[in-house]
């Protein structure tokens, strides 16, 4: 059976729950069944990393990168933001894998600004 992230709001309260539902349908009936709290997301869990030990908190990293990225023909930019980045990665390292991997709405990211490093 799939895996599903489902997020529940009311009010100021949000919750997130996981659970194993037949499909998208079942788990939003069986939340909208069940709960005075309004289903505002379901995701599906296509990956979920094994029973690892996490490392421990060593604090051997910068603690966040934000950036604005675009795409200069469309000029539409979002937002990234990164957290506990490797000692040994700088911008450039970050641009590469931004321009490699992240899309803006289906479009390639062109240009990065505005960029800030926390330590």
């Amino acid at each position: 059976m799939p895996k599903y992230r489902i997020q529940l709001k009311q009010g100021k309260r949000t919750i997130v729950e996981h659970g194993e539902f037949k499909s998208v349908t079942h788990a939003l009936d069986f939340y909208n069944t069940l709960s005075t709290m309004r289903v505002t997301e379901i995701l599906r869990v296509e990956f979920e990393a094994p029973d690892l030990l996490i490392p421990i908190d060593d604090m051997n990293y910068k603690s966040l990168f934000k950036g604005f990225v675009k795409n200069e023909d469309s000029r539409v930019s979002k937002q990234i933001i990164l957290h506990n980045i490797k000692l040994s990665k700088d911008e450039n390292d970050i641009y590469q894998k931004i321009k490699d991997c992240v899309e803006i709405g289906g479009l390639n990211v062109d240009s990065i600004y505005c960029s800030l490093f926390k330590v």
